[in-house]
């Protein structure tokens, strides 16, 4: 099974930002490593955030106020190795404007956003084209195991 940690906290004003553009709940998602109900408050999570300028891995304490898990069929390590594969990759900014602004569905060979990086690694076709909650949407609308974190 494969976790992602989608973020529907208020944030900062990128979070904002993409709160209003995509009329959605989630500005942010992060692919789980491990069982996320095995770890006593952190987590390892996988994905690509402007924040810390590109692909990277690190721990991170789960707000359950601020963020909703979503567990799908797959292949965890599979998905994990994709992401790992991508660490030290830059931020897409430029493929974020292009396909989610001005909906040209352009993507940067060597730069992630997170749903994108996130939807690729699930296998899931044009992955340019998912914002995050774009692709809570998708997953959660075959396979209704959403669930708030606690």
């Amino acid at each position: 099974m494969i976790t992602l940690a989608f973020y529907n906290g208020e944030g900062d004003w990128f979070d904002k930002l993409i709160h209003w553009w995509t009329c959605g709940a989630y500005s942010h998602v992060e692919l789980v490593v491990g069982d996320p109900e095995t770890w006593p408050g952190e987590v390892i999570i996988l994905s690509s955030s402007p924040r810390d300028g590109g692909v990277r891995e690190k721990r991170l304490a789960l707000d359950p106020k601020h963020w909703t898990l979503v567990t799908v069929p797959g292949d965890a390590d599979h998905a994990a190795m994709f992401i790992r594969g991508w660490i030290g990759a830059r931020y897409d900014w430029l493929g974020i404007v292009l396909s989610q602004v001005i909906p040209i569905d352009w993507h940067w060979s060597n730069r992630w956003f997170c749903s994108e990086i996130c939807a690729a690694a699930l296998g899931i076709p044009e992955p340019q084209r998912m914002s995050p909650s774009g692709l809570h949407r998708y997953l959660t609308k075959a396979r209704p195991e959403s669930r708030a974190f606690s």
